[in-house]
């Protein structure tokens, strides 16, 4: 199973996803990635820019960009997005889902 997410990490590494790393102590990765362009959102102005947003949807499968997810789900793993923010979003690696 180490040999498996380590063959992950090496593609994704390899794709530009070097924010990626093994979480100690699990048999998963995590690492905050880019969101694809059409789920950014825009930067807040006024008096909005002062006050705390709640971002829903902070794990739609959408927001895994599509190449994460073609290796991942190559080797059977699963990818799931855990929470977001404008342009990124934190993704779980795991071999049975989180």
């Amino acid at each position: 199973m180490t040999d498996e997410l380590d063959a992950i990490l090496a593609d994704l590494h390899e794709l530009g996803y070097d924010s990626i790393g093994r979480t100690e102590g699990y048999r998963e990765a995590s690492g905050r990635v880019p969101v694809p362009e059409e789920y950014r959102r825009e930067q807040p102005t006024g008096w909005r820019r002062f006050v705390p947003r709640v971002v829903c949807g902070g794990a739609d499968p959408d927001l895994v960009p599509e190449d994460l997810r073609a290796v991942v789900e190559t080797q059977g793993w699963t990818v799931q997005p855990m929470g977001r923010d404008r342009e990124t979003v934190l993704v779980i690696v795991s071999e049975n889902g989180v």
